[in-house]
């Protein structure tokens, strides 16, 4: 099965064509949006178009289909599951950059888990990933890759209705609209409910969110504010051991254990022209999160806790556009605040992040164009240890430098290097109830990054070849419940993809990526990182008889994979798995009717699992599943 699906997707691509084709604008790429800007990297995009098409009902379900990227949910709603690029397992997301419309979701204080349901997906203009580092244009976790989720701005007057259900008591409504206030002024809202017992007992979901922006155009720019009212609500079943999940996969073993979280955002913004060749782009954010939560563990009953973060963001940058010369000149300041109490005591983490950089993209020729930056961050964190104060300052300098060769306007290749870091969070530098000393190394590295790619209208084809060395990795021990520095580990890699027009009614494509993630020296030299398939391939056929049908079936193969925390390689490994989705969409002038069999051969799997002092522990996702859901827009 493996090798049928590797030389399928080798041969095709993992997403349509103009996901894979090269984009016009990455504001990713240059931190702006700008035309004709030829980034040293590969580049993924994926439009408002194709993001209705797929079916997908969350973020995480539209990013399963690409890729280099690796998605695995412990909880099964979507809203906590965990983005991987390169290969980092249980600290993936500590280790790739996932913004919305430029600003990071990722927690800076804590490893919390992505706060996914805060994104309006309906609402979304593109998401464009870039595979590799970022270090030096977004700093601290832009390790692994980068996800910039883009939403759309208010516009001509427009609204929407989305209304569906689906197996497991699942319903949802979603509506949103744009309205022009005058000729400067435009106002956008969306506002969504979403309810579920999901797959598993004791593991009901509701999801309710709130966005609006109003947008004033002035001379030579514009200005924001936007904000955004977050509920969201899931029951947490806990993982079941081997015995467990051949008994019943659907138990709960923790009947008592939630995760409640409020959270509100205000973003004001600005973009500005000054000269002919200068503006200035410029952002101010206030997030406020709460979290009342019960978390358990096997012989550890737990107790209701709270979690706080305010955090407080600056983000001014400078662009300058000579012809083809891009400058880039910011500066980043995070100041956060962090507040857990649990029974085992109180841990807080004061934590002030302040970082400055600088890129230029210039092209030295008619065909290649180079890019390189620095970026200088130093963080200071004022860490409450249960009761003991303790400071942690850092500081740490990063760079990058990169060609793009371009000898015709379907070829494209790249060479990069660039350094990354990430500051240890505090629940990282600190574990209360086990007495871990306080204090981790922070970590760093390096990212070399290659590809070529072929783009024409009816057929796509890259590949891409990377390696990324870390010193000092941080990772978590399930077994003796400490944080780690692994002394030295190195990924590489390489992911092929391509896709084809058959004829004008068939589109097929998929991908595949091979991942070797080793820690190359220390006690446990020589073993694979955990929680990282080495193998993971997409397939994909999609069918339109007409301009009203579609019809797309996506195939996901994901190899065997070691259980978190198992740096020995001795736990029985989590089974490879296969798992396919069927899509049909039928549209009729304003409305659209979809219908989605997700796990349609009924597979029984677990995307994730553990290994620990209690036993090997493991997540089931769901058997096969169904979706149905109606939108009407309307323009005008």
């Amino acid at each position: 099965m493996l090798y049928r699906t590797i030389f399928t997707a080798c041969m095709l691509s993992s997403q349509a064509t103009a996901e894979t084709t090269l984009p016009t604008i990455v504001i990713s790429g240059g931190r702006t949006a700008e035309t004709g800007l030829d980034i040293p990297a590969a580049t993924t995009i994926i439009d408002d178009q194709q993001i209705e098409e797929s079916g997908a009902r969350n973020v995480a379900e539209v990013l399963h289909r690409i890729p280099g990227i690796h998605v695995a949910d412990s909880i099964g709603d979507g809203g906590s599951a965990k983005i991987d690029m390169r290969g980092f397992g249980s600290t993936a997301q500590s280790n790739v950059a996932v913004l919305v419309n430029g600003r990071k979701i990722n927690p800076a204080t804590d490893g919390a888990t992505l706060y996914l349901n805060s994104i309006p997906l309906n609402n979304v203009q593109r998401i464009e990933v870039i595979e590799g580092s970022a270090g030096v244009l977004y700093g601290n976790q832009a390790v692994g890759g980068l996800i910039n989720i883009i939403t759309k701005r208010p516009g001509s007057r427009s609204g929407h209705v989305t209304v569906g259900a689906g197996s497991y008591d699942a319903w949802e409504i979603d509506t949103g609209f744009n309205q022009p206030l005058s000729d400067r002024v435009g106002l956008s809202a969306q506002v969504l409910r979403r309810d579920s017992d999901n797959y598993r007992d004791h593991n009901a979901s509701r999801v309710e969110r709130i966005d609006a922006r109003l947008e004033v155009a002035h001379h030579a720019g514009y200005s924001y504010v936007e904000a955004q009212q977050l509920n969201d609500y899931v029951e947490t079943p806990g993982a079941l051991l081997e015995s467990e999940l051949e008994a019943d996969r659907r138990q709960a073993i923790f009947p008592d254990d939630y995760l409640d979280t409020d959270s509100k955002v205000l973003r004001l913004g600005t973009q500005q022209q000054f000269s002919e060749h200068w503006r200035l782009e410029a952002e101010l954010a206030r997030r406020d999160d709460h979290r009342d939560f019960v978390q358990s563990f096997r012989g550890f009953p737990g107790t209701e806790s709270t979690q706080d973060r305010d955090v407080f963001e600056l983000t001014p940058r400078v662009i300058g556009r000579f012809d083809d010369t891009l400058i880039t000149l910011g500066v980043d300041y995070l100041d956060s605040e962090y507040d857990l109490l649990t029974a085992f005591g109180p841990q807080g983490n004061d934590q002030q992040i302040a970082s400055w950089y600088g890129q230029v993209s210039t092209p030295v020729s008619q065909t290649i164009t180079l890019t390189t930056g620095a970026r200088h961050a130093r963080v200071e964190n004022d860490i409450d240890n249960g009761g003991v104060a303790v400071e942690l300052d850092d500081s740490v300098t990063v760079g990058s430098i990169g060609l793009t060769y371009r000898p015709t306007s379907q070829w494209r290749a790249f060479l990069r290097a660039d350094q990354n870091y990430r500051f240890a969070k505090v629940d990282e530098h600190t574990n209360v109830p086990f007495g871990q000393p306080v204090g981790l190394k922070n970590q760093r590295g390096v990212s070399l990054e290659t590809g070529v790619a072929y783009n024409s209208a009816d057929f796509n084809l890259s590949l891409r070849a990377y390696k990324l060395r870390l010193k000092d990795e941080i990772s978590f021990d399930a077994v003796t419940f400490t944080n780690v520095n692994l002394p030295r580990s190195r990924r590489y890699g390489f992911v092929v993809s391509g896709d084809v027009a058959i004829n004008r009614l068939v589109t097929v494509g998929g991908g595949y990526e091979y991942l070797d993630s080793e820690i190359t020296s220390g006690a446990h030299k020589g073993l694979e990182v955990p929680l990282v398939p080495k193998n993971k391939a997409n397939a994909f056929i999609e069918y339109r008889p007409t301009a009203d049908w579609l019809a797309r079936l996506d195939v996901e193969y994901v190899d065997d994979q070691f259980l978190g925390s198992d740096f020995t390689n001795t736990a029985e490994p989590l089974e490879e798995y296969t798992v396919t989705h069927l899509v049909v969409h039928r549209t009729f002038g304003d409305w659209r009717f979809s219908a989605k069999v997700n796990n349609l051969f009924n597979e029984r799997y677990s995307e994730t699992g553990a290994s620990a002092f209690a036993g090997d522990g493991y997540n089931p996702a769901p058997e096969r599943n169904f979706w149905f859901g109606v939108s009407y827009q309307f323009e005008g």
